[in-house]
């Protein structure tokens, strides 16, 4: 893919960045533990510490609020060399939303408060129209697509970005308490996914983007893709979990990468870890499967950890783990 070059920043992240609250203990119910541990989480922010982790200049875009959470945010992001002159700290009355998580192997409960959410707050009139051309990459994700005015500002973003020749990835992200219902998903991620170049979700969540159509379950992968293809989309990667990865391009090319596997500490986190390492591959001129192996390697790494964001790779790191892994 034809990144733009010779400007002044590789990406920038829009979206959302929360607190998380993990149970301190692994392993302790939400319901019974006592003690509890912040971090700085939300997959965009998930997504911007695992790219400049990785060695990658990248700006945030978003909102946060006014309050201790929001200075803890901006805090968390600068320490992590993150720039955040485009995250504003809304004294509107909006709130940084928190989610409370389990640290369990499988089926960690995660509980989000997003009542009067601060990044859904965000507004086109908070777009930097004119950094994009300065800008080789756009990333988005779903949850800003889920409620106004932050679908609008996501969808305008995209638009500019593109007319700037910035290249545009959306990762899905999908969550079905963001959502009010499974159609209204569907149609404004279809509305995106022609604003995007890459498109970056599991199996499930591009069954959601399809779900107008009679029979989008019985779609294979690479159907699936095509679908998508056909349209702006330059590349789609469809994750399916244990069964690793795969990417499709225009002209029928295709390209697979497996995962690592890990002592799990918890399950999630790995979707925004696995989207930094190959988006970082990809600039880096990788091609798809390796990008997608800097991926899983990335995922893998910090689902092994207790925390998201907090537990990003460095590019030695992340080297060091492949090189010791076993590929499946």
């Amino acid at each position: 893919m034809d990144f733009p070059r010779n400007v002044s920043r590789d990406v920038i992240v829009m979206g959302r960045a929360n607190i998380d609250i993990y149970v301190s203990i692994p392993g302790d119910s939400l319901e019974n533990s006592d003690t509890f541990e912040k971090s700085v989480g939300g997959s965009a922010a998930n997504i911007a510490v695992g790219l400049a982790r990785l060695g990658r200049k990248v700006d945030f875009l978003g909102l946060v609020s006014d309050d201790p959470f929001g200075c803890y945010v901006e805090s968390f992001l600068k320490t992590n060399g993150i720039g955040t002159r485009f995250l504003t700290r809304d004294d509107s009355g909006s709130l940084t939303s928190i989610a409370f998580a389990e640290r369990q192997k499988v089926d960690s409960q995660v509980l989000f408060y997003r009542n009067g959410a601060s990044d859904l707050a965000l507004d086109v009139d908070d777009i930097p129209i004119s950094e994009f051309s300065k800008t080789s990459v756009l990333v988005v994700t779903g949850t800003g697509l889920s409620a106004s005015p932050s679908r609008e500002a996501t969808l305008f973003a995209m638009e500019t970005a593109t007319a700037a020749g910035t290249k545009v990835v959306m990762d899905l992200d999908w969550r079905v308490s963001a959502w009010d219902s499974l159609r209204t998903a569907g149609l404004v991620y279809r509305i995106a996914a022609e604003r995007s170049d890459i498109i970056i979700g599991t199996r499930e969540e591009f069954e959601i983007l399809l779900n107008s159509l009679p029979s989008p379950g019985e779609m294979t992968d690479q159907e699936l893709a095509k679908y998508f293809l056909s349209g702006r989309p330059e590349l789609v990667v469809v994750k399916r979990g244990p069964q690793g990865s795969s990417a499709y391009a225009k002209g029928g090319k295709s390209w697979r990468a497996g995962i690592y596997p890990v002592d799990v500490k918890k399950n999630y986190g790995a979707g925004d870890a696995f989207a930094a390492a190959m988006i970082h591959g990809l600039l880096e001129g990788k091609d798809p499967d390796e990008a997608m192996r800097w991926g899983a390697g990335a995922a893998g790494i910090v689902v092994s950890n207790t925390a998201c964001a907090a537990s990003s790779p460095s590019m030695d790191e992340l080297k060091e783990f492949i090189g010791s892994a076993k590929e499946e």
